[in-house]
């Protein structure tokens, strides 16, 4: 072989049998058979190493059978013929083997970020009208000649002027009141009442001041006073906070509602 062919290095992992092989020039010269020996205590098989140098192949020759390494590919020539590799070309794709069993159930992912919120619904449809006291507005008219009010507490109209009041779905209340030119004594006011029992009364509305003349007075909207929703019997009073019975000039009575 000349000098820029690759050199067939002949070794063993575990030793080399030089006896068959003679140092020439150029490169090894090898008789055969060759035997290939381990040497006595050897872990690793035995091999015939080729090392890439990186140049060209040795030219084929008849009756040469010759291995070589070209791109880092094992090539043979035989017998003066091209060179080939030895890996024979790829072989059909086989037949998909059997399906695998099921593998065991992945750990659960942390949770996923929230998403964006959602369109706001349709309108939903509107609701039946709530039901409230009804009438809402109650009139205690007394008269034109006005209400003659004993010192202490008197019911206008004695119980001749009340009205049962279904008062269960009410939520405020109040008390509004016309006056002429008659007045009380100063702490003087009307104010409505309710009885549950026809015999216990407790206030209703607020307490609207009768001692200024000529004008209409209210006692403001309140809260129903706890234990007031019901359907319950309705009176006005009159507390005359001066000392003699007094003469009030009570135009308009009405007890409102919402």
């Amino acid at each position: 072989m000349k000098d820029y062919l690759l050199i067939g290095m002949l070794s063993l992992l575990s030793g080399t049998c030089w006896a068959q092989c003679v140092i020439s020039n150029p490169g090894t010269n090898c008789s055969g058979p060759l035997t290939v020996q381990p040497q006595s205590g050897n872990t690793s098989q035995s091999a015939i190493t080729l090392v890439d140098l990186g140049l060209p192949v040795p030219s084929p020759a008849m009756g040469q059978y010759t291995l070589s390494i070209a791109s880092g590919i094992l090539l043979e020539s035989d017998n003066g013929n091209s060179y080939h590799s030895l890996v024979g070309p790829q072989g059909i794709p086989g037949g998909a083997g059997p399906i695998g069993p099921t593998g065991a159930q992945g750990i659960q992912g942390p949770q996923g970020a929230a998403g964006p919120p959602g369109p706001p619904g349709a309108q939903g449809i509107q609701g039946p009208a709530g039901s409230l006291a009804a009438p809402s507005d109650y009139s205690f008219y007394y008269g034109a000649n006005g209400f003659s009010a004993v010192v202490g507490r008197s019911e206008i109209g004695a119980t001749h002027d009340r009205e049962q009041i279904d008062m269960l779905s009410a939520v405020a209340v109040r008390f509004v009141t016309t006056i002429a030119s008659n007045v009380l004594a100063s702490g003087s006011y009307a104010q409505a009442e309710y009885t549950a029992d026809g015999t216990n009364w407790y206030p209703l509305s607020g307490e609207v001041p009768v001692t200024t003349a000529n004008g209409t007075y209210s006692s403001g909207w309140q809260g129903m006073p706890t234990g007031a929703n019901g359907d319950y019997v309705v009176r006005i009073v009159v507390f005359n906070a001066g000392t003699i019975t007094a003469k009030v000039a009570l135009r308009q009575l009405h007890l409102q509602f919402k």
